[in-house]
C-alpha cells in the first residue's frame, strides 16, 4: 500500500466520520432549537389561543348554525385546531425540558413526536403543578375536538339545523 493511498483512505474515513457526527447532531440541534423557539413564541401562542377560543365561541359557533356560512365556520374550526395543537405541543416541550430534561424530551419525541405532551403532564403532576396538566389537556381537547367538529361539519349537512 502506498503512502498516497493510505492518506486517501484515512481522509475518506475521516470525512465519513465527520458526516456521521453531523448527521447524529441534527436531533440535538432540533431539540435545542425547538426549546429556544418555544421560549420566544409560547407567550404569543398562549395569547393567540385565548383570542382564538373567543373567536370560536363568539363568531364561528353562530356561523356554523347558518347553512350558507357553514363552510367558513368549518375552515375556521379546522385552522383553530392547529393553533391549539401547536400551543399544547410547545408547552409540553418546554415543561418536559424544564422539569425532566433532555432525555425525557428525546423519549417524548420518539413517541410519534407528540409524546412530549403526555410526558409533560406526568412531569407536572409529579412536581405538584396542578394547573399545567389541565391546560395541556385543554389544548389537546380543543385541538382534536375542533378538528373532529370541522370534519363532521364538512361531511354532513346538519339537517337538525336546516329544519
Amino acid at each position: 500500500m502506498s503512502v498516497r493511498s493510505a492518506i486517501t483512505s484515512t481522509g475518506t474515513y475521516a470525512l465519513g466520520l465527520a458526516f456521521l457526527l453531523a448527521f447524529l447532531s441534527l436531533p440535538v440541534l432540533f431539540i435545542l432549537g425547538g426549546v429556544a423557539v418555544g421560549e420566544k413564541i409560547l407567550p404569543w401562542l398562549m395569547l393567540l389561543s385565548i383570542l382564538t377560543l373567543g373567536f370560536n365561541i363568539v363568531i364561528l359557533l353562530p356561523l356554523a348554525l347558518i347553512p350558507p356560512s357553514r363552510p367558513w365556520a368549518t375552515l375556521g374550526f379546522f385552522i383553530s385546531s392547529f393553533v391549539f395543537g401547536l400551543t399544547g405541543w410547545f408547552m409540553g416541550l418546554l415543561l418536559t425540558w424544564i422539569l425532566w430534561g433532555g432525555v425525557a424530551v428525546v423519549i417524548g419525541l420518539f413517541i410519534i413526536g407528540i409524546g412530549v405532551v403526555p410526558i409533560a403532564m406526568l412531569a407536572t403532576l409529579f412536581n405538584g403543578m396542578w394547573a399545567e396538566p389541565g391546560l395541556l389537556f385543554l389544548a389537546v381537547l380543543l385541538a382534536f375536538g375542533l378538528r373532529i367538529l370541522a370534519m363532521t361539519l364538512a361531511e354532513s349537512r346538519c339537517d337538525w339545523v336546516d329544519g
